[in-house]
Formats: structure tokens, sequence, C-alpha cells
């Protein structure tokens, strides 16, 4: 089912003790797994501030939503402004449930204040936790979560990952905060994206429930295997966002960690940046220092196990050959850069908003050099929108640049692009 990579360079100097590896893990669409159960929340914010032309645009989206669920589906729909209110469901996918929540639905307006961990923790206890289920939120907002703490709306994303419930979550106009949104999907493996204007609500709400469908693989965990000496310092997904992960010691065997790494649908591609650390050996003797495996639930059965081929295998030796061991590795050199980029997106937009226009320019122009190198298309693009570059190669700020650039471009910070 899955495909694991190991990229690295295998010659360290002499007297090296830290290096970095990424490994690249992809699912196979030839393999063609059969689609995993779906259970879909529909969350809706109904504060005051989506009174009019995007409170109905949210109705109308959720309504396309619940008409293309089918009887093998669960779902309900959650509206929430100062307080969450389940309108329908837990049910399954069948027409006379769906005629009824398109009903209820229909009949949620627009008041009061924001507090989105209401509708997290309301769907987290109506759906709890499963692992063969492919469990999603489509999370719909305008504004800022301005009626709790932080750490309220923090510790019902955590409640949501511990589930294996993951978030879509999409900000329509450009009130709203991306660090919030950005929150909710890394910390669950879901998505966070713009949408511009309500009438392209319901075009965005069929596009994620088309993706979510095709959810194969549940629960993915990989294993990560070194010998004794050797610890794995830091790890991260880099592509297709940058996101910090965490590993967490695995009960069975001390010398296992273990990583979530969410779900899969046939074709997706996840890359990691490791950071090692080993002790030092003497030249000339190959070692291997990761050894991956994977377990997950495919298609709504039984927990699996694939243990990864060499080629997935972490090996390094010593070397006195400079030359040698002064590689850099293609894969570590291009998320490096990946991750420079998102660092400068977020350096210069802070300046931006801070009114150094003279420091942002700088790193925005830094940033648009990576893009382009690197071959990001995408953010290339958005950063096009904020800068532009002159016959004689000066960069400048575009000025007549609107929040909905600079909006687009805050919630795509984290998106990379994986090495050609």
């Amino acid at each position: 089912m899955f495909k694991i990579t190991a990229y690295n360079n295998p010659y360290l100097r002499v007297g090296q003790s830290t290096m970095q590896a990424v490994l690249s893990v992809c699912i196979d669409e030839a393999a063609a797994p059969a689609p995993a159960p779906l259970a879909l929340a529909i969350a809706l914010d109904r504060s005051g501030s989506m009174d009019g032309a995007k409170m109905r645009a949210a109705r109308d989206g959720a309504v396309k939503v619940v008409q293309a669920i089918d009887a093998s589906m669960q779902f309900m729909v959650v509206t929430f402004n100062d307080n969450a209110r389940i309108i329908f469901g837990p049910a399954a996918g069948i027409e006379e449930n769906k005629n009824r929540a398109i009903a209820a639905i229909q009949t949620v307006y627009a008041a009061s204040g924001t507090r989105m961990s209401t509708a997290l923790n309301t769907i987290v206890d109506k759906f709890g936790s499963n692992q063969s289920r492919a469990t999603r939120i489509l999370f719909l907002t305008d504004g800022k979560n301005e009626g709790e703490p932080r750490a309220a709306l923090d510790r019902a994303v955590a409640r949501c990952s511990a589930a294996n419930i993951s978030i879509s979550a999409w900000g329509v106009g450009t009130d709203w905060d991306a660090a919030e949104l950005l929150h909710m999907a890394e910390v669950t493996r879901g998505s966070a994206d713009i949408i511009p204007t309500p009438n392209q609500v319901e075009a965005a709400f069929s596009s994620s429930f088309s993706e979510m469908r095709r959810t194969a693989i549940t629960n993915a965990r990989m294993y990560l295997w070194s010998p004794a000496g050797v610890q794995i310092t830091n790890l991260q997904q880099v592509y297709p966002t940058i996101v910090p992960l965490g590993t967490e010691p695995d009960p069975t065997s001390p010398r296992q960690q273990v990583i979530a790494l969410g779900s899969f649908a046939p074709g997706d591609q996840r890359d990691y940046l490791l950071d090692i650390t080993m002790p030092v050996n003497t030249p000339g003797q190959q070692f291997m220092l990761v050894r991956p495996t994977l377990k997950y639930f495919a298609g709504g059965g039984t927990e699996q196990e694939e243990k990864s081929e060499r080629s997935g295998w972490v090996f390094v030796q010593w070397t006195e050959d400079v030359s040698l061991a002064a590689q850099i590795e293609a894969h570590i050199a291009h998320y490096t850069n990946q991750e420079e980029l998102s660092n400068n997106i977020k350096d210069g937009q802070a300046a931006l908003a801070a009114g150094d226009n003279e420091k942002a320019t700088r790193l925005l122009g830094r940033a648009l050099e990576i893009s382009e190198r690197s071959g990001n298309a995408r953010v290339t693009r958005l950063l096009s929108e904020l800068i532009s570059r002159d016959a004689k190669g000066t960069i400048q700020l575009n000025k007549q640049a609107d929040a909905v650039a600079r909006k687009t471009l805050a919630i795509n910070v984290s998106k990379t692009s994986k090495l050609q």
C-alpha cells in the first residue's frame, strides 16, 4: 500500500554526530484501496457578523454538501455563536435524514458572538473516536474567536486530534485570524484556506467534501526504530505543508518512536524532515540509524502493518573523504529552503502589519526569490500580488494589494512544493 523512501547524504565526516534525513511516504494509487467509512460534521459560524450574504451562502453550501452525502456516511450539522447547537444528527445519510437536515439548515440565522470551541467540543462528544473511520469537520467562520480565551480553542482542537477528527477550516471574507485556522489544520492534520467572497462558499464546500470522500487510509502511524544511542531530536512534515510534529515513545519497544500521520487518499505523498544525533563511529563501516514501519486502517477494515523496504532505511558511514561528507542531499536542501521561505513570509507580513515597509520589502523579496528558485508556483503567484520586481530587479511593495491578497498569502504560508 505504501512506499517509503529515505533521502540523506550517506557519508559523514570523521567526528560528526548530527545529521538530517527526509522520509518520503506515499500511497500507491494503483493499490486502489476502498474508501474508508466517512463521518462528517458541518460546523457553521452564525455569529452576528455572518448576517446577510455570508449566512445565506453558508446555508446554501451546507445544503449542497448534505445533498451529496450517501447512505454509507454518518453526518451531523452544528451551528455556533456564543454556544453550539446541534441542528441535526448524528444520523445516517439516508434520504429522509438529509431532507430533515436541509430543512433545519434553512432556519439558521446569525446573532451574537463567536466561541469556536463549543462547536468542536460538541462534535467530539457526539462522534467520539473511531480509528477505522474517516471523521471530518467542515468548519466555516468569518471572524476571530473573540468570545473565549485562545486556550479554550486550543483544548478543543487537541480533543479533536486525540479523537482522530480532522478539521477543514475555511475563513470567508478577510476578518478571521489565519493563526487560529492554521492551528486547527496543523494539529488535526487537516487543511485551512480562504473563501474570499460569499458566492464562493458553495464551490469551496463541494471541493472539500470531494476530497474527504477519497480518504482510504485512516489513523496512519509511523514507527521509527533506532539502535541504542541514536536519537531523533526533531521531526516535522515538510510537504505538502510545513507542520511541526511530535514523537511519542512506543510502550512496546524502548528503541521506537511513534508519529501520527493522519489519513491518506490514493496518490497522496507526505515528506518528513528528521534531525538525528548519534554516537560517532570509525570510518569505513555502514550503520543503520532509522528503520520505519507503518500501521494503519484501510477501507474501514482492521489494523494493518507494513515494514519498510531497505529504500526507506537511513544508513550512514563515516569517511575521511571530505568531498563525500560535504555533499548536500537535494531533498534536504530543497525543504530547508521551503522552511526559510515560510519564515520570511511570516516575518515580512508581521513587518507589513507593523508599518515597517522597508523590512517587509526586504523579507518578502527574499521570499519571492526562494519561491521562484524552488518551483513553489502557488506561493510565487501569491507573493507577486504583494510585491513586484522592476526591469532593474528592484523589489517594490504593491501598495494597491488588498486584504484578500494579504490574507490568502497568510493562510497559504506553510504550503510547500516537492522536489521536481
